[in-house]
């Protein structure tokens, strides 16, 4: 359906905590429908046969305020098979975010450095049920993540649980006439990690009410989430696409006590001039908590340059995004990059 060009995300599809895609980030987190291709694998692998393609794709990405980088590589290939597409896909995250308390016994101001790493191995596969109409993917994977410190003894220490379990992303995407796709998206249905509402400092003598963790996120790792998207294309041209979407976290604040779903809703655009410079541009509010204190608005834009494959021959996918967070407290700013090569073996 699409030659739409990925590169690569923490984003708002908090696919991973480190890597959403570089695609997803400049449309504002706004891509689940019209995304094809390795960028698939990580926001909506029902989508990944609806380019055919072998692809291999390195992707960084990195948040500065919170020191977090995240690293990937991806490989898919949709050519075997019109009717199947299989993927294979390594993400890493390793960051340093720090907090800033009171040292009770003493009195003075300290700041503490964390150590926040995250690994997730993941196989997608697609099936076009009925091709160029419905599509069913889903995504297993194994997933690790865990934040920690060093006491004052030197002694590592748990900030939140360590989490070491399966995890499983399925989705669906219909498409009526190339005209627009409406996608389902469940993402962690199995294994969510815990959040980090809490951290369990209890090594360390903190006076009350003096920890500040604005550049520790509270978001889980691994969320259990769904989300729908809806890609509009005005000139039925993968190239030209408008894209609303809206995604509910069930866990990353929801207690024994309080039931809340943290929500985001996102819109983007992307224009690609002669389907070889993409342009991407959108924006996303995020509710966090309950309350409006912690709301967050963002804006975000991206481009690229794509060359495709032709028989026997080698094509680019390069791309660049940007956010930044606008409203609300504590600003963010993440940056991406990817450069995909494009295989196309038949002669």
């Amino acid at each position: 359906m699409t030659a739409a060009l990925w590169f690569a995300i923490p984003s708002p599809a908090e696919a991973s905590p480190g890597l959403g895609g570089t695609r997803n980030l400049g449309m504002g987190g706004a891509s689940r429908a019209s995304t094809s291709g390795a960028e698939a694998m990580l926001v909506n692998p029902a989508n990944m046969g609806f380019t055919r393609q072998l692809e291999i794709q390195p992707a960084y990405q990195v948040n500065i305020e919170s020191n977090t980088h995240g690293a990937g590589f991806m490989a898919m290939d949709s050519l075997l098979n019109d009717r199947l597409a299989l993927g294979l896909g390594y993400v890493m995250t390793l960051g340093g975010p720090k907090v800033g308390y009171v040292d009770g016994a003493t009195g003075e101001s300290k700041s503490l450095q964390m150590a926040h790493a995250a690994h997730e191995v993941g196989l997608p596969i697609a099936i076009n049920v009925v091709r160029g109409w419905l599509a069913f993917g889903v995504r297993p994977k194994f997933q690790y993540s865990v934040l920690r410190f060093r006491d004052g003894e030197g002694a590592r220490q748990d900030a939140r649980k360590e989490q070491l379990a399966f995890g499983l992303d399925v989705a669906l995407s219909f498409s009526a006439k190339q005209y627009l796709t409406v996608s389902l998206v469940g993402q962690n249905l199995t294994g969510p990690a815990t959040p980090a509402t809490t951290l369990n400092l209890a090594p360390l003598t903190i006076l009350d009410g003096s920890l500040n963790r604005a550049r520790v996120s509270p978001v889980s790792d691994y969320p259990r989430t769904l989300a729908h998207g809806l890609a509009v294309f005005p000139t039925r041209k993968p190239g030209f696409s408008i894209n609303f979407d809206g995604m509910y976290d069930f866990t990353s604040y929801r207690t024994a006590d309080d039931k809340f779903t943290r929500m985001l809703f996102s819109g983007g655009v992307e224009y690609s001039i002669r389907d070889a410079v993409p342009l991407r541009l959108g924006g996303y509010w995020d509710s966090r908590g309950r309350g409006s204190a912690d709301d967050r608005g963002y804006i975000s834009f991206g481009g690229g340059y794509f060359v495709s494959p032709g028989k026997g021959q080698v094509g680019l996918n390069f791309g660049l995004g940007f956010s930044r967070q606008i409203t609300g407290p504590s600003p963010d700013t993440t940056l991406a990059i990817t450069l995909g090569v494009l295989l196309n073996p038949n002669r």
